[in-house]
């Protein structure tokens, strides 16, 4: 629901993205309803989360942040499964022990894997015949995310103000006052889920933000195949979207908030990354990027301020906002119910 804005509410999130839209639908469920979603765009997910690749990978680089896509993925296949496809996904691995840890992450947290040969990735994906793969590993549950309808199905229900951008938050007792361009919201918590912007707003050091490319091939993928993530020295990874392949080569340059114009350097890691293959000279049928935002400790930060009782924080999901999102929602959620 579009609104002018109110003049005081009990939460307001800054930012309309995964991590706060997503908070907002959970606060929802716990019946705090008197929220406000501000955002600085006149479209939601108009940064990082609306230009994600949609990878619902459940395992990551560690423990902390597979605990959150683990559950995160288990949310969408249960309230959201319209927003999943459950196609599996293939993590390949230049190194053996890379590929062991990975596996012993999974049996940590109750995720079906199995080894996979090299020929197996290959026969799915050939355009990675070139790659060294010395491991591999199926995971059947994983699958990839329908971007834009999980945005408007956490948006459902939820008070929105587009285009309201907020310039200053003015701490006072018992909460803080939200100025924005539209007008000030006097609230007892704030949720910063601004993303590449977080913490500007208290002073904070910034988060680092990196940008990467993804490309849609002009070269064939068989529907709902599961996606490949080659995690090694050369990293990348690839998925079916409408029959042709969107593939990345995971770069990382670091850019300022909102910076998000493709370059040509990242085309130039593209061929390198898919040489000897048959997409090192396919077209480019289309091409975006986007930001990924992280914290110093690579950590999530999720959960109350020490210093600032009246703020939580809901930032630095580091690439994984779409599978981590709904778990990221309760957690924060569950730390606004604290406040």
């Amino acid at each position: 629901m579009l609104i002018d804005l109110p003049r005081s509410a009990d939460v307001v999130i800054v930012g309309g993205g995964f991590a706060g839209l997503a908070t907002a639908a959970a606060l929802r469920a716990r019946k705090i309803t008197d929220v406000v979603v501000l955002e600085r765009e006149k479209t939601l997910g108009e940064f990082a989360s609306g230009r994600s690749a949609g990878l619902g990978r459940q395992l990551a680089e560690d423990d902390p942040i597979t605990a959150l896509t683990v559950r995160g993925a288990a949310i969408l296949r249960q309230r959201y499964s319209t927003c999943w496809t459950a196609t599996g996904g293939v993590l390949s691995f230049d190194n053996v022990d890379h590929a062991e840890a990975y596996r012993e992450r999974a049996g940590r947290f109750g995720v079906q894997v199995d080894s996979i040969s090299r020929e197996m990735v290959v026969a799915h994906w050939p355009q990675l015949g070139a790659m060294e793969i010395a491991a591999a590993i199926a995971i059947p549950s994983d699958g990839v995310i329908a971007i834009q309808a999980l945005l408007a199905a956490y948006a459902k229900d939820a008070t929105l103000a587009l285009g309201a951008p907020v310039e200053q938050i003015v701490e006072m007792q018992g909460g803080a006052r939200v100025v924005t361009k539209r007008g000030d919201i006097v609230t007892r918590c704030v949720v910063d889920a601004s993303g590449a912007w977080a913490g500007q707003l208290v002073g904070e050091p910034p988060l680092e933000s990196l940008k990467r490319h993804v490309y849609v091939m002009d070269a064939k993928a068989t529907k709902d195949a599961p996606y490949a993530w080659h995690l090694g020295a050369c990293e990348l990874y690839t998925r079916e979207l409408g029959g042709q392949a969107l593939v990345s080569p995971c770069d990382a340059t670091p850019v300022p908030a909102g910076h998000q114009e493709p370059d040509d350097e990242g085309e130039a890691k593209l061929r390198r990354a898919f040489a000897g293959s048959s997409l090192e000279n396919a077209p480019i049928a289309r091409v975006w990027a986007c930001q990924r935002t992280f914290t110093a400790s690579g950590a999530m930060k999720l959960g109350r301020d020490a210093q600032r009782p009246w703020l939580v924080w809901a930032v630095g999901l580091g690439g994984h906002g779409a599978t981590a999102s709904a778990a990221v929602g309760e957690t924060v959620a569950a730390a606004v119910a604290a406040v």
